[in-house]
């Protein structure tokens, strides 16, 4: 999957971006000459490829949040459990834009309009059990840092 495949998925148009390695980053255009030259990094990134997945940065799923077509708000009980890697409870719902249905991609969004991450809508909103499917959430970065060190015990 590439940016604007991505995009698409929540009716955002992407910006312009170019894939250096495995990532992919929005290069100003009088730096676009030295991609051919295949940097280590360019600009500023917007996504990374891991395995058959896109992974965003916090920046770029900032955007995707602000623009999205269809979002689900959560309270702040919600918020947390969600970066956490939790999935969405219809009670921790407090709003949502542009009527999403089940089998929806949705973006998640706290009380102060900040994007938390994106899932999947498996149930109607006002449900009481699991009402979205989590896919991706801020935390994963956290989480991966976590696994990745080890530390020695002395």
């Amino acid at each position: 999957m590439n940016v604007e495949e991505f995009s698409k998925q929540f009716g955002v148009n992407a910006p312009q971006s170019s894939l250096v390695g495995r990532s992919y980053f929005q290069i100003p255009k009088n730096l676009q000459k030295f991609v051919s030259k295949r940097p280590a990094f360019a600009g500023k990134c917007i996504a990374h490829i891991r395995g058959p997945v896109l992974i965003p940065s916090i920046d770029f799923l900032q955007f995707v949040g602000k623009n999205a077509r269809k979002k689900v708000v959560v309270n702040k009980d919600g918020a947390w459990l969600f970066i956490c890697g939790r999935d969405i409870f219809g009670k921790s719902v407090v709003s949502s834009q542009g009527n999403p249905e089940v089998s929806d991609l949705v973006v998640i969004m706290n009380e102060f309009n900040e994007c938390l991450g994106y899932g999947s809508v498996v149930a109607p909103l006002t449900d009481k059990k699991i009402v979205v499917k989590r896919l991706f959430d801020i935390g994963d970065l956290l989480r991966r840092e976590r696994k990745s060190r080890k530390v020695k015990a002395f």
